[in-house]
């Protein structure tokens, strides 16, 4: 192999970076609401991280595969734990960014994830729109994905919401970008039942 080889192989990666970028910060992903989150998902699971592990792929050079101990599991099938399988990591010095969700070691979610593709990747659905964080509030734990529920829940009849959500919806837009996790998982699995 020539000296120029490496330089070579860096000056390649970092076109292909660029690109990347480019392509990235032209895609743009349409507002979804709660019911097309869901209906865009195999699986909807309250989960932990355990683990983030980067690995070669052939088809897109790394692989993030992000692991999850299950809490709750409100559709879909499988065992305790749950895999997540996203393009893009850090490999061999090289860094792929796509902009999807990332997870970190110990923190709560709420996932709306579709089938896996033909290369056994898969992304949350709507990106960030499928990932409900979990933090812990005043009354417990409350879940939000950055969006306004209001908005979420544009044709929400009050009477077939949670209390909980339904007296949130009231608020101010501020006051309704968490939820009550219990509220929030009775209303999946209410909807999850309609389906």
């Amino acid at each position: 192999m020539s000296a120029a080889s490496p330089r070579l192989i860096a000056l390649l990666a970092a076109l292909f970076a660029l690109l990347a970028a480019a392509g990235a910060n032209a895609t743009s992903v349409l507002p979804l609401d709660l019911d097309e989150i869901m209906g865009g998902a195999r699986h909807i699971l309250h989960v932990r991280c355990t683990g983030n592990e980067v690995g070669p792929d052939p088809a897109v050079h790394a692989v993030t595969v992000t692991t999850f101990v299950v809490l709750d599991r409100v559709k879909g099938s499988g065992g305790a734990t749950f895999t997540l399988r996203q393009a893009g990591g850090e490999q061999d010095g090289i860094v792929i960014d796509y902009h999807l969700p990332k997870f970190r070691v110990g923190d709560e979610y709420v996932l709306f994830v579709p089938a896996s593709s033909t290369l056994g990747l898969a992304s949350p659905v709507g990106l960030s729109q499928g990932v409900f964080g979990v933090v812990q509030g005043p009354g417990g734990g409350q879940v939000g994905n950055g969006r306004d529920f209001a908005e979420l829940l544009p044709r929400a009849e009050p009477a077939t919401l949670p209390p909980g959500i339904a007296a949130a919806l009231g608020r101010v837009r501020a006051e309704r970008l968490r939820m009550d996790l219990g509220d929030f998982m009775t209303l999946i699995r209410a909807r999850v039942r309609e389906r």
